[in-house]
């Protein structure tokens, strides 16, 4: 006496591949992080308006209303910040030389030297340093 799966295999029938062995897939190997890695050379990050924009630049100022260094044009125009106390021209829109500000005078993005890694400053992590 043969078995049922021996008597439907030899009535011509097929097994069914396993459904769950379709959707599998290989393992994807992560690339280890190191310290030599920079994760994010140019910032987008408006730590004002917690919005990702173009135009972010590096800002030291005395604002008390405001404790952001990362701003983008738009904050930096509404909470009067003046082009005097930017610091980089690192965006986008500097590099296009499309950087306009509507308070104030503008600077030229020739007036400013390339941000080095040591220039960077240096504190807390926020998740956007």
């Amino acid at each position: 006496m043969k078995s049922l799966k021996e008597q439907l295999l030899q009535a011509g029938l097929k097994a069914t591949p396993n459904p769950k062995a379709a959707n599998e897939r290989a393992k994807i190997k992560k690339k280890q992080v190191t310290e030599a890695v920079i994760h994010q050379e140019q910032r987008n990050f408006c730590e004002a308006c917690q919005q990702v924009r173009p135009d972010v630049e590096l800002y030291y100022h005395r604002n008390p209303t405001t404790e952001a260094e990362w701003i983008c044009v738009k904050c930096a125009d509404q909470l009067k910040i003046g082009d005097a106390c930017r610091q980089t021209a690192q965006s986008d829109t500097s590099i296009k030389k499309m950087f306009r500000r509507e308070h104030g005078v503008t600077r030229p993005a020739s007036e400013f030297a390339a941000v080095q890694r040591s220039d960077r400053p240096k504190g807390p992590v926020n998740g956007n340093r």
